[in-house]
């Protein structure tokens, strides 16, 4: 029976959003101006009424999932009610057959913006985007090749992951003295477990870091690296050793693999902060033991970052020849306050951290990125922390 719940729950996480982690930098193409005819009135003429802005949503997949994908609608909501934006959101299905017809059917309508995401799509997507260099397309979580996108007619949308991950390494520290009866505050050690050692994800790896390191320089981080996105089994064994090895509390930007880490905070019954999106909020219905232990997630929030880029383009301030890195600031990245968060989490450390965000939105803090770093110096930061 338990065999047959742990398959079922592998399901479950498959049918949610597919999640890529990764924050990589690019160095912009030329600029380009955004598309758009004059259409004020002529002197003595009555002012023309301008069409609304039409932006339309493929989702590789459906709504639902209570993670990318219902933020990424949440956010086209938002540019209905706030900007007076004309949305349609389309559910793809997981039929990927049919995907390349969905992009050519919105590509020949009159959508000035059409938006889609994540890396399982990219590449459709931008050969859709240079098939139709007159139209506009906006991409999440992922930067476009402009050498494929020729006619510089996609904008890219990636994440400041080391923000929110600094957020959760400051989160697991403070909550080594928060009195949390899980918690044994004799042992000052954390738990890091990435899918990959590659940049991406030890751009999570740093933020972490350097978020527990300003906290309290002396607390020591376990780590270790799944070696895939995608190995549950393996990521469950790998987060219950950190555990017993005396991991407190373990940040996992695991990717598809993070079921296997909820799983092993669920069975030693230690304290986990997930990654990407809001697990708790995705399980709690069908499975709130499973999740119990979930203090908070890094997140990334896809909606808040389309209001961002679409606004920024019907403003002229964003530009389809770009790639945008967003973070803290936008709320594009942040920790999920949901009611396991404001349960687990005592008060005065929810008002420390959202003190040190406004600090690290203002500049007064400065948050390191493994992008420009090198293996060694990974290693090095690392093995630093080893207890």
């Amino acid at each position: 029976m338990k065999k047959y719940r742990f398959l079922t729950l592998i399901l479950v996480l498959a049918m949610i959003a597919a999640v890529l982690i990764g924050c990589a930098r690019n160095v912009p193409e030329p600029a380009k101006t955004p598309a758009g005819g004059d259409q004020t009135a002529k002197p003595g003429e009555e002012p023309v009424d301008e069409d609304p802005f039409k932006a339309v949503l493929l989702v590789n997949g459906n709504l639902g999932d209570k993670g990318f994908y219902d933020s990424a609608a949440s956010g086209m909501y938002r540019m209905e009610d706030e900007l007076g934006v004309e949305i349609k959101i389309i559910e793809m299905g997981r039929d990927e057959t049919s995907y390349e017809g969905n992009y050519l059917d919105v590509s020949e309508q009159d959508w000035d913006m059409i938006i889609s995401g994540t890396w399982s799509v990219k590449e459709l997507a931008q050969e859709i985007a240079a098939q139709f260099p007159e139209k506009n397309y906006l991409f999440f979580d992922g930067e476009v090749d402009y050498n494929v996108v020729t006619d510089g007619n996609m904008m890219g949308v990636t994440y400041y992951s080391n923000q929110g991950a600094f957020m959760a390494g400051c989160l697991g520290a403070l909550m080594l003295d928060s009195g949390a009866e899980k918690i044994d505050p004799a042992k000052r050690v954390l738990g890091f477990v990435g899918s990959m050692d590659a940049a991406n994800i030890n751009d999570f790896l740093v933020g972490y870091i350097e978020g527990v390191k300003y906290i309290d320089p002396e607390i020591r981080i376990l780590s270790s690296y799944v070696g895939s996105f995608e190995d549950v089994p393996k990521c469950l064994e790998m987060t219950t050793q950190l555990y017993n090895q005396g991991a407190q509390i373990c940040y996992v930007p695991t990717s598809q693999s993070i079921l296997g880490a909820i799983t092993a905070s669920s069975q030693v019954d230690k304290y986990i902060i997930a990654c990407d999106t809001d697990i708790w909020a995705q399980l709690q219905e069908s499975d709130p033991d499973l999740v119990k232990n979930v203090i908070s997630s890094s997140l990334k929030n896809v909606g808040d970052s389309l209001v961002t880029a679409v606004k920024g383009f019907m403003d002229g301030t964003m530009l389809t020849s770009e790639n945008y890195i967003l973070g803290l600031d936008s709320g594009a990245v942040g920790l999920a306050k949901n009611d396991n968060y404001m349960a687990l989490v005592p008060e005065e450390i929810r008002t420390r951290l959202d003190e040190i965000q406004n600090k690290v939105i203002s500049g007064e803090i400065q948050v390191s990125s493994a992008f420009g770093m090198s293996s060694e110096e990974i290693a090095a930061l690392r093995d630093s922390m080893k207890p």
